[in-house]
Parts: structure tokens; C-alpha cells; sequence
């Protein structure tokens, strides 16, 4: 079975629409090489994250929209919806089974900023990571703080 592509103008057009949508929207995320189908940033995590500062990699397939982008979490991390990789792999719906040609990049980023920012332990890639939230979250708490003293401080993630 063949993957839908939209035409060469149009998908022009989109990844000129995605480029312009993520300047605005998340600035800490731009092109690599000139290639609009290649972004790298950063998500500043929040609550129990913060301080963590995660390196991301987007790389935009030619059957975009109709398929999602390739996801790379390059940071490591303590957190029940991703696996406890270098890269990781991510636990998100959205990436898959709920995908829509209608989804934007930013709005992924958005998605993974609010997933790494509000846990949910019941559907979990790291299940340790899952049970320590659920049943003993003050050392999931610490455990994400050596995560983040570790793995995910300012100066490593912008190199």
C-alpha cells in the first residue's frame, strides 16, 4: 500500500506554512542545514521537570501531512510515558492512532511539552517509573531530579 504525497507545490507550501507556524510558536526550535524537513530545540520542562531542558529532533517525511513526523527525544529521562533510552521512545496517541493531516509541528511540540509536564502513570513505557508516580511519588520526584542533574541541564542541551 502506497502512502499519499501531496503535490510538489503544495507540499512546498506546507513545509513553508510548518517553518513560518514554528518560528511564532516555538522558538527554541528551528531548521537543520537549511532543510525544512529537519528540526532540532529544546523543551524546558515545568513542575516536577523544571530546570530539565530536553533536546528534540523532528524529521519531516515526505508523506507528511498525511503521516507523522519521526520524533527523536534525545535527552534521557525518568518519566512513565517514555522509556528510559538514549533516545527515548515516546508513548503518544497522537503520533500515531489519533494522527490527522490537520496536526501542525508546533502543535507536536506542544503535545510532548504538556505530556512531559502531566505524567500518566495508566498507560506507561516505564513502568517502574509508572509505579514509583503512582505509589511513591516522592521518589519519583527524586529520581527526576538526578534524571535532570544528569541528563538534561541547560549546557547539554544546546550544544
Amino acid at each position: 500500500m502506497q502512502t499519499a504525497e501531496l503535490p510538489e507545490l503544495m507540499w512546498e507550501k506546507r513545509l513553508a506554512l510548518e517553518y513560518k507556524l514554528m518560528r511564532e510558536n516555538e522558538p527554541l526550535f528551528d531548521i537543520v542545514d537549511n532543510d525544512l524537513t529537519h528540526y532540532m530545540g529544546v523543551i524546558i520542562g515545568s513542575g516536577i521537570y523544571e530546570n530539565g531542558y530536553f533536546r528534540v529532533e523532528i524529521f519531516v517525511p515526505r508523506s507528511f501531512p498525511f503521516t507523522p513526523p519521526e520524533i527523536i527525544w534525545h535527552t534521557r529521562i525518568w518519566h512513565p510515558n517514555f522509556s528510559d533510552d538514549q533516545p527515548a521512545r515516546i508513548c503518544e496517541s497522537l503520533l500515531k492512532a489519533d494522527w490527522s493531516p490537520s496536526i501542525h509541528l508546533f502543535s507536536i511540540v506542544e503535545t510532548l511539552r504538556n505530556l512531559l509536564n502531566e505524567p500518566n502513570p495508566d498507560d506507561p513505557l516505564n513502568s517502574i517509573a509508572a509505579m514509583e508516580l503512582k505509589y511513591n511519588p516522592e521518589i519519583f520526584k527524586a529520581h527526576v531530579r538526578q534524571y535532570i542533574l544528569a541528563f538534561a541541564r541547560e549546557d547539554q542541551a544546546f550544544i
